[in-house]
Protein backbone atom coordinates (compact mmCIF):
# COMPACT_ATOMS: atom_id res chain seq x y z
CA UNK A 1 0.00 0.00 0.00
CA UNK A 2 1.67 3.45 -1.33
CA UNK A 3 1.60 6.14 1.70
CA UNK A 4 2.73 8.56 -1.26
CA UNK A 5 0.73 10.80 -3.33
CA UNK A 6 3.36 10.44 -5.89
CA UNK A 7 3.53 7.56 -8.57
CA UNK A 8 6.46 7.14 -10.67
CA UNK A 9 5.82 6.00 -14.26
CA UNK A 10 8.67 5.03 -17.19
CA UNK A 11 8.44 8.29 -19.35
CA UNK A 12 8.99 5.62 -22.37
CA UNK A 13 6.97 2.91 -21.38
CA UNK A 14 3.35 2.06 -22.56
CA UNK A 15 -0.18 3.71 -21.86
CA UNK A 16 -1.11 4.23 -18.12
CA UNK A 17 -4.09 1.94 -16.70
CA UNK A 18 -5.94 3.03 -13.88
CA UNK A 19 -8.09 0.46 -12.15
CA UNK A 20 -10.79 0.35 -9.06
CA UNK A 21 -12.07 -1.98 -7.10
CA UNK A 22 -15.07 -1.83 -4.40
CA UNK A 23 -15.50 -5.48 -1.99
CA UNK A 24 -18.43 -6.64 0.09
CA UNK A 25 -21.01 -5.82 -2.54
CA UNK A 26 -20.27 -2.20 -2.54
CA UNK A 27 -21.86 -0.14 -5.49
CA UNK A 28 -19.30 2.86 -6.33
CA UNK A 29 -19.52 5.47 -9.17
CA UNK A 30 -16.42 7.38 -9.11
CA UNK A 31 -15.34 10.80 -11.68
CA UNK A 32 -10.85 11.01 -12.56
CA UNK A 33 -9.77 13.91 -13.58
CA UNK A 34 -6.52 14.41 -14.68
CA UNK A 35 -4.75 18.21 -14.18
CA UNK A 36 -2.00 19.62 -15.72
CA UNK A 37 -0.57 22.62 -13.91
CA UNK A 38 0.21 25.73 -16.63
CA UNK A 39 0.73 29.25 -15.23
CA UNK A 40 0.19 28.71 -11.74
CA UNK A 41 -3.46 27.47 -12.48
CA UNK A 42 -4.92 24.07 -13.09
CA UNK A 43 -6.33 22.86 -16.28
CA UNK A 44 -8.19 19.74 -16.73
CA UNK A 45 -6.64 17.34 -19.81
CA UNK A 46 -9.15 14.48 -19.55
CA UNK A 47 -12.21 13.34 -17.54
CA UNK A 48 -13.04 9.72 -17.04
CA UNK A 49 -16.70 8.01 -15.11
CA UNK A 50 -16.15 5.19 -13.60
CA UNK A 51 -18.84 2.26 -12.35
CA UNK A 52 -17.79 -0.83 -10.26
CA UNK A 53 -21.21 -2.60 -10.69
CA UNK A 54 -21.49 -5.93 -9.27
CA UNK A 55 -18.33 -7.31 -10.01
CA UNK A 56 -16.78 -4.86 -7.95
CA UNK A 57 -13.73 -3.38 -10.83
CA UNK A 58 -14.19 -0.89 -13.29
CA UNK A 59 -10.98 0.37 -15.35
CA UNK A 60 -9.48 2.56 -17.50
CA UNK A 61 -6.47 4.16 -19.88
CA UNK A 62 -5.29 7.28 -19.58
CA UNK A 63 -4.87 9.12 -23.35
CA UNK A 64 -2.43 11.06 -22.51
CA UNK A 65 1.33 9.78 -23.31
CA UNK A 66 3.65 9.09 -20.32
CA UNK A 67 6.00 11.40 -21.30
CA UNK A 68 3.64 13.97 -21.29
CA UNK A 69 2.33 13.79 -17.79
CA UNK A 70 4.96 14.53 -15.53
CA UNK A 71 3.74 16.47 -12.42
CA UNK A 72 0.31 16.03 -13.45
CA UNK A 73 -2.31 14.81 -11.19
CA UNK A 74 -4.92 12.11 -11.20
CA UNK A 75 -7.93 13.58 -8.92
CA UNK A 76 -10.47 11.66 -8.28
CA UNK A 77 -14.06 11.36 -6.03
CA UNK A 78 -15.91 8.49 -5.39
CA UNK A 79 -19.49 7.82 -4.30
CA UNK A 80 -20.29 4.24 -2.31
CA UNK A 81 -22.54 2.89 -0.48
CA UNK A 82 -24.06 -0.75 0.01
CA UNK A 83 -26.01 -3.20 -1.45
CA UNK A 84 -26.23 -5.35 1.21
CA UNK A 85 -28.42 -4.95 4.60
CA UNK A 86 -25.45 -6.52 6.82
CA UNK A 87 -22.49 -5.01 5.12
CA UNK A 88 -21.51 -1.73 6.99
CA UNK A 89 -18.03 -1.81 5.80
CA UNK A 90 -16.34 -1.85 2.37
CA UNK A 91 -12.56 -1.82 0.98
CA UNK A 92 -11.68 0.14 -1.55
CA UNK A 93 -8.24 0.09 -3.62
CA UNK A 94 -7.28 2.53 -7.06
CA UNK A 95 -4.40 0.97 -8.77
CA UNK A 96 -2.05 2.64 -11.24
CA UNK A 97 -0.36 0.58 -13.89
CA UNK A 98 2.13 0.04 -17.00
CA UNK A 99 3.00 -2.59 -18.90
CA UNK A 100 1.68 -5.28 -16.51
CA UNK A 101 3.33 -3.83 -13.48
CA UNK A 102 1.72 -2.20 -10.98
CA UNK A 103 3.03 1.43 -10.36
CA UNK A 104 1.18 3.29 -7.44
CA UNK A 105 -2.13 1.73 -4.84
CA UNK A 106 -3.90 3.33 -3.08
CA UNK A 107 -6.27 1.07 -0.61
CA UNK A 108 -8.82 2.25 1.79
CA UNK A 109 -11.50 0.93 4.24
CA UNK A 110 -14.40 2.87 4.80
CA UNK A 111 -18.01 2.21 6.32
CA UNK A 112 -20.19 3.13 3.99
CA UNK A 113 -24.36 3.54 4.12
CA UNK A 114 -27.13 1.60 2.74
CA UNK A 115 -27.49 1.98 -0.74
CA UNK A 116 -31.76 1.10 0.66
CA UNK A 117 -31.56 4.59 2.62
CA UNK A 118 -30.83 6.82 -0.27
CA UNK A 119 -27.36 7.74 1.04
CA UNK A 120 -24.09 7.73 -0.05
CA UNK A 121 -20.09 7.98 0.88
CA UNK A 122 -18.38 10.68 -0.97
CA UNK A 123 -14.40 10.24 -0.58
CA UNK A 124 -11.70 11.43 -2.99
CA UNK A 125 -7.80 12.05 -3.70
CA UNK A 126 -5.27 12.64 -6.16
CA UNK A 127 -1.79 11.17 -7.11
CA UNK A 128 1.08 13.03 -8.70
CA UNK A 129 2.84 11.54 -11.88
CA UNK A 130 6.80 11.76 -11.48
CA UNK A 131 9.27 9.96 -14.00
CA UNK A 132 11.24 7.30 -12.88
CA UNK A 133 15.33 7.94 -13.39
CA UNK A 134 16.44 5.20 -15.71
CA UNK A 135 19.70 5.75 -15.90
CA UNK A 136 22.37 4.81 -13.72
CA UNK A 137 24.63 7.35 -12.56
CA UNK A 138 27.19 6.61 -9.23
CA UNK A 139 26.36 8.90 -6.72
CA UNK A 140 29.09 7.21 -4.26
CA UNK A 141 31.72 9.33 -4.34
CA UNK A 142 29.35 12.81 -4.11
CA UNK A 143 29.80 12.80 0.23
CA UNK A 144 33.66 12.85 -0.07
CA UNK A 145 33.84 16.69 -1.98
CA UNK A 146 31.59 18.03 0.62
CA UNK A 147 33.70 20.23 2.27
Amino acid sequence: MSKSNYCLIDPAGGSLKVRVTANNGIRSGSIFVLWELQNGKWEKKEKFNVITGDDGVDEFILLEKPEEIENDSLAWSINACSSITNVLRGEFSITVMQDGKNRWTKQSSRLVPKCSDGKQLKFGNHVIFKHLITDNFSTSDLWKDTE
